[in-house]
């Protein structure tokens, strides 16, 4: 992982981290932490446009959710999180009750067609300005869509959501997606195996996919052997996916499938073409059984960004609770 991500962790202070990381150190009794310049900005620098007074930012709990998506075709990500019903609106156990999860809650909805620096994407949604001029509310939470990496300012962003006094979180989608899969896996012993990314823009997906397992993996000393392929978000994307991997003669099997927005017909659908690869019998053999594994997941990250996103607000009792309609407030960048 690259060095920004150090900058999530709380570091005792060394003579050597003087040589070997760069930024500005937050002061505390006993240690010191290193931020990064932008994140410091934001915290400690009352001249800069991108401060925020995280120590008058307000009660967390009536204020909106933020949510951000780099991909500017698609509002996935934010019709997921306003419909999702997972969870019993009382007890919060994993249960649908026939109520939206997020019912009452209102929501700040940015996008931007260049928008390719999750960091100030995030940080427009805790302002209380839009642009310098236009009063908005601040964020309570922020989830942070599309396929970001460290180098989208995904780090700083963590990194500003750990030391902020205010108590304002970040959820990623990928790496929420990328937990749920080892979640999904708690129980399996497989050793190694196969992801396919299934996204119209499969280059990014497996960047982003690639570095967020990297992260998680680290965190959870996970030491499963993963390979990772991408394809086009339909069935015949994975249908190529599964010929590649017959063609590259694969020893990890297809184990998981991740795809935004996953629906019941779209699951469907790959699980009979999973039967059919399966069933094939060739020149006296079952050439898929092989790079196939018996029980595929399939993992929807906005959904797993959604299911964290509430377990966060829950946990920290900063659920809005109101008894009245969902609102959305529609941002774009420029």
């Amino acid at each position: 992982m690259e060095s920004s991500h150090i900058g999530n962790r709380l570091l005792a202070v060394l003579c050597l981290t003087s040589v070997l990381f760069c930024g500005c150190r937050q002061r505390t009794e006993q240690s010191e932490v290193i931020l990064p310049e932008a994140v410091h900005t934001v915290m400690y620098d009352t001249a800069s446009v991108n401060f925020v007074d995280f120590s008058n930012y307000g009660e967390l709990r009536n204020l909106p959710i933020g949510i951000f998506d780099a991909d500017s075709t698609s509002m996935t990500l934010l019709e997921t999180i306003t419909a999702m019903d997972c969870f019993d609106n009382i007890t919060g156990a994993r249960r649908s009750d026939g109520i939206a999860d997020f019912a009452g809650e209102h929501f700040q909805y940015y996008t931007a067609a260049s928008d390719d620096d999750c960091f100030y994407s995030a940080l427009f949604l805790m302002k209380d300005r839009y642009w310098d001029s236009s009063e908005k509310e601040r964020s309570k939470i922020v989830v942070a869509g599309g396929y970001l990496t460290a180098a989208d300012g995904l780090d700083d962003l963590e990194t500003l959501c750990s030391h902020n006094v205010a108590g304002v979180k970040a959820v990623s989608e990928m790496e929420a997606g990328v937990r749920a899969m080892f979640d999904s896996l708690a129980a399996d012993n497989i050793s190694a195996f196969t992801v396919a990314a299934l996204s119209d823009s499969s280059h990014d997906a497996v960047k982003a996919y690639s570095e967020a397992i990297r992260k998680v993996a680290a965190e959870n000393g996970n030491t499963r052997s993963i390979s990772l392929i991408g394809g086009g978000d339909k069935l015949e994307g994975l249908a190529r996916i599964i010929d590649n991997l017959r063609v590259d003669n694969s020893k990890s099997p297809l184990k998981v499938i991740m795809v935004e927005g996953l629906d019941e017909e779209f699951r469907t659908g790959c699980n009979s073409m999973l039967e059919r690869y399966r069933s094939m019998f060739v020149n006296g053999t079952y050439p898929y059984r092989s790079i196939l594994a018996d029980d595929v997941i399939f993992v929807d990250p906005s959904l797993s960004a959604a299911v964290e996103c509430y377990s966060t607000l829950r946990n920290d009792r900063n659920l809005a609770l109101r008894a009245e309609k969902q609102k959305v407030s529609y941002f774009y960048g420029f």
